[in-house]
């Protein structure tokens, strides 16, 4: 069974998100990114805004959308769960 777990900050509050997935998108660009598991930067596309659906730690399920930053690191963890390195 696959599962997906991430963490992120959401101006004062942190959010485990439960199986994420991104069901809407807007605002394609291209940006340079880091990342801890590789040495470097690499080109990849991401998206202004983006509306995520989860379950948090009760297994409530949410429908959440993000932009800016915030949605450009969910959208970098998220891709880490489905075996992306960015």
């Amino acid at each position: 069974v696959q599962k997906c777990i991430i963490a992120v900050n959401v101006g004062p509050t942190n959010i485990a998100m439960l199986n994420p997935e991104i069901v809407k998108r807007s605002g394609k660009y291209m940006t340079e990114e880091g990342c801890l598991s590789l040495a470097g930067e690499r080109t990849t596309v991401r998206y202004e805004k983006i509306t995520v659906t989860y379950q948090d730690m009760q297994l409530k399920t949410h429908k959440q959308s993000y932009s800016g930053f915030t949605a450009q690191i969910i959208q970098h963890e998220i891709d880490h769960c489905n075996g992306i390195i960015i």
